[in-house]
């Protein structure tokens, strides 16, 4: 039998816990339960915590928008590609940075972390990507922030940690390095490749910074920066009379949807990833 102390303890922790979980929780829920309600009612002030007649009218609205599904795709686009470079890069420059019997591997760790204290600036960085001709692409997006350095110690530190009896155990069966990085290392990695690909995916797919400062072409906008324009520039008359004519007062429910819209994907990821997460995090983190 437990102590009275701890009993009330844990009884008090798990109730605070759970209350600011709810707390966490109810604005999404908040949200999700209005994209879902009659646009007149949300107007009215009816709606409380569950859906009021339910209704999809919202999220049919938002995925007719034109501009709305060429948004949601350059953004789909940027969060592939940039994740799969951003990953290729890390990986294969980690690799070679882990040995160090490498020539040049100190210091090209030492460069790479110099990078993580100055920056040139946004003036300079934006006069690059004119130079390079990436004003107004969707790889203005993915390259200039292709490499995190941050991600890369984590993938170095991950790379030390292996043992080093199964690189050789490979090599005497006849692998070169790249043999060995990709059938050896690379499966062994899954847990910190996992966590990394996240970390990638939610920093691309929630870009906004540089879409704003390398993009004037409406047809090279990303989700977060449409949904800026709805929530902040746009009234809810203005959004419907951008969206939808047919329906009064869908403004609101328009706004919701698009919130929904912009979320879930990477909410879906975590499961996925979740039984690699905190290993890879962790292990990442700790060794050196």
């Amino acid at each position: 039998m437990k102590p009275q102390k701890n009993y009330w303890f844990e009884a008090f922790n798990y109730t605070l816990l759970a209350g600011i979980a709810l707390l966490m929780i109810f604005p999404f829920w908040n949200v999700l339960a209005t994209s879902f309600s009659a646009p007149h009612l949300v107007y009215e002030g009816k709606l409380m915590f569950w859906p009021k007649d339910a209704t999809l009218i919202a999220y049919e609205t938002v995925f007719q928008n034109r501009q709305f599904l060429q948004t949601f795709s350059n953004t789909v686009f940027v969060t592939v590609f940039g994740t799969l470079l951003s990953m290729a890069l890390t990986i294969t420059l980690a690799y070679p940075l882990s040995k160090k019997h490498v020539m040049g591997s100190s210091t090209m760790l030492f460069i790479a972390f110099f990078t993580m204290l100055f920056s040139g600036g946004i003036i300079p960085s934006y006069l690059l990507i004119k130079q390079l001709h990436l004003l107004n692409t969707l790889w203005s997006l993915i390259v200039p922030s292709a490499l995190s350095v941050f991600n890369l110690m984590i993938m170095i530190s991950f790379f030390r940690s292996v043992p080093q009896e199964l690189e050789e155990s490979a090599k005497l069966d006849g692998c070169n390095d790249i043999g060995v990085l990709f059938r050896i290392v690379i499966r062994i990695s899954m847990p910190v490749i996992a966590t990394l690909t996240l970390f990638y995916a939610v920093s691309k797919w929630n870009i906004f910074f540089q879409a704003i400062m390398y993009n004037s072409d409406a047809n090279k906008m990303t989700l977060q920066v449409l949904l800026r324009q709805i929530l902040v520039q746009m009234t809810s008359d203005a959004v419907d009379a951008a969206m939808s004519g047919d329906v009064p007062k869908i403004g609101v429910t328009v706004k919701m949807a698009m919130i929904i819209i912009a979320t879930v994907p990477m909410l879906l990821i975590y499961p996925f990833l979740q039984k690699y997460f905190a290993k890879g995090a962790m292990i990442g983190s700790i060794k050196g």
